[in-house]
């Protein structure tokens, strides 16, 4: 995918697995500052991979002010599989934060990832691995409303149990 992240304002719709692999891979790779995701599962098939684990890594270490957030509904099977993410978080605290939405938000259905307040992956019913995706590598207007979104939730939201560091 040759899409550049900031310039790029093509609207690409998707519908499988591995488009959103790659279109996932692509954006998080050319992130800056920050990424959100919000998510219903961790989506495992989109996000648990070395590719995702490497450039979260290195965006994490590259600046302090660097943020990182992932709302997640349900992390159980992601904590118990090893999810790159939930590592990641358990690894770097002060970049790296999932949390669980509050109840008033439990029936959203939607999954989406901004990347630099720039960058969109929208699905508007993440149900059933449906991969049916909104993907844009430079839309501010909408990457701003999913941002206010995700804010709005995230100040109601708790961190999550299922994957916070245990300490021995």
């Amino acid at each position: 995918m040759n899409h550049i992240l900031g310039e790029t304002k093509e609207l690409i719709r998707t519908e499988t697995l591995q488009e959103n692999i790659e279109a996932a891979i692509a954006m998080v790779k050319q992130s800056r500052y920050s990424i959100d995701i919000f998510t219903q599962d961790m989506d495992s098939d989109i996000y648990n991979n070395e590719d995702i684990e490497r450039y979260v890594f290195e965006l994490a270490k590259r600046h302090p002010s660097t943020r990182i957030r992932i709302l997640v509904q349900d992390s159980t099977r992601a904590a118990q599989n090893g999810h790159c993410l939930v590592r990641l978080a358990q690894t770097l605290t002060s970049s790296v934060f999932i949390n669980k939405p509050s109840r008033e938000y439990k029936d959203e259905i939607s999954a989406f990832m901004v990347v630099d307040q720039l960058g969109i992956m929208h699905r508007v019913s993440a149900r059933r691995k449906n991969y049916n995706t909104s993907i844009c590598f430079m839309l501010p207007q909408q990457a701003s409303k999913l941002t206010e979104l995700f804010t709005e939730v995230w100040e109601h939201s708790t961190p999550d149990e299922q994957t916070r560091r245990l300490y021995v």
